[in-house]
């Protein structure tokens, strides 16, 4: 009877330490998005469109006792209601969505950053930057949030590639940099990890910068990330801490299940999906929907008209070469160079209308133009062609690339022509594309 006494003593007090480190243990949903860039409406194929994307919100919530909902940064440009508008109007579209934190992203400077004030005042979350700052030292924006879901306290940090200037034409960015990741991100880091359970970098950052915070800062638990459209597919792991990224235009939903130990202060399980989003399986959400048509009616009377016909579908780097010969053909240069990221979108086959051109070539950026020598123009904007070294070349290009670096030695005389506008002329002025 002893004997059985000792063992079932043993049991229970198996037991009861397993149902206390039970205890110790927190379960918690990271809901994610990054760069959603304007799209208000799903794409050709269905995908996406901010009302279908606040239904998948509100669907995965319900499944989980405990959520936040977090975007990596670009909301704005990418769509003529955000071209037209300045951006604002897209942080109000985004309210019913029930974004939790938003990390500030490179395009929220395209309209200059005195209109982030704007987004701050509009936007119901907070939008975050630790490393933001200027010369003196001083934050652009708040640099963390903490959220509390269920028994769980989760430190929010903002952060944003301090490649800044590479993204930004010139000045747009005003007295503002991105700060090196490491050193600028430490201190709070720190702190919030004395303020919080989990600590979540929320940052617009490339896919090696998103590593660089998880090996070089041992408190950030998760890296949710924006930025990269390319995404991940599968979750960066580095000693038990996480990163998650998705593709771009709120195509997809990030869903990371996390269970988190208290005591231990480490993630000990977790599962990362990334869930699709269809317009004809996600039903648009009433209030989203409401304000997407209040603020599409007013302006789809000037981008939803015809202006030709695509004989074939064109990816971003076929709509590259098509951009650079319709600013050839059109004022005659000896070569024109598009920048890759300047393209933002693809075109499908059949009609080709107004908007498809505004989502292709969001940016107002004009034409430039210059009498260059060939051995004086950078090898990205000569590949394809065959270019004598001393002789010279009317080159053209838009305001945006003349500001980089590679370009500052080149005299560029500006032409006022939208980019854009000359592309949609061009296009209108032919029966058929390519």
């Amino acid at each position: 009877m002893r004997k059985l006494s000792v063992i079932r003593s043993a049991i229970i007090l198996l037991l009861a330490v397993a149902t206390s480190s039970y205890a110790e243990v927190e379960r918690i949903t990271i809901l994610h998005l990054n760069d959603l860039h304007a799209r208000l409406l799903p794409d050709e194929q269905g995908r996406g469109g901010f009302a279908h994307v606040a239904t998948a919100i509100e669907s995965e919530r319900r499944t989980s006792d405990h959520s936040i909902v977090l975007h990596a940064g670009d909301m704005v440009q990418g769509s003529p209601v955000s071209t037209i508008f300045r951006g604002t109007p897209v942080f109000e579209v985004a309210n019913p969505l029930g974004i939790d934190a938003h990390c500030l992203g490179n395009h929220e400077f395209d309209y200059g950053w005195q209109r982030i004030r704007d987004f701050v005042r509009v936007s119901r979350a907070p939008i975050l930057a630790a490393n933001v700052i200027d010369d003196q030292g001083g934050r652009l924006l708040e640099p963390a949030a903490v959220l509390t879901t269920g028994n769980l306290k989760v430190a929010v940090i903002g952060a944003l590639t301090p490649r800044l200037p590479a993204l930004i034409g010139p000045g747009l960015v005003g007295p503002w940099r991105a700060a090196g990741l490491v050193d600028s991100l430490r201190e709070i880091v720190e702190e919030m990890k004395q303020r919080a359970d989990l600590v979540v970098v929320l940052g617009h950052l490339f896919d090696d910068e998103d590593e660089l915070v998880l090996r070089e800062l041992p408190g950030v638990d998760v890296v949710v990330g924006g930025h990269d459209h390319g995404g991940r597919d599968t979750e960066l792991v580095v000693e038990g801490r996480i990163a998650v990224k998705l593709r771009p235009y709120g195509r997809e939903l990030g869903r990371l299940d996390i269970a988190f130990d208290t005591e231990s202060q480490r993630v000990v399980e977790f599962e990362w999906r990334r869930i699709p989003i269809y317009a004809n399986r996600n039903s648009p959400q009433p209030e989203t929907a409401a304000l997407v048509e209040h603020w599409e009616s007013k302006v789809s009377e000037r981008v939803d008209i015809t202006i030709g016909h695509c004989d074939r579908s064109l990816s971003r780097s076929e709509v590259k070469t098509l951009v650079e010969r319709a600013i050839l053909e059109t004022t005659g240069a000896d070569l024109a160079y598009m920048n890759r990221g300047g393209v933002r979108d693809s075109l499908s086959r059949g009609t080709v209308t107004a908007r498809h051109i505004w989502n292709i070539l969001p940016f107002d950026n004009t034409l430039v133009e210059a009498t260059v020598l060939g051995r004086d123009l950078p090898e990205e904007a000569v590949s394809g062609h065959s270019v004598e070294r001393d002789r010279r070349y009317r080159f053209v290009t838009n305001n945006y690339v003349a500001g980089l670096s590679q370009y500052r030695h080149i005299r560029f005389r500006p032409s006022g022509r939208v980019m854009r506008d000359t592309f949609l002329d061009w296009v209108k002025s032919r029966d058929r594309i390519p």
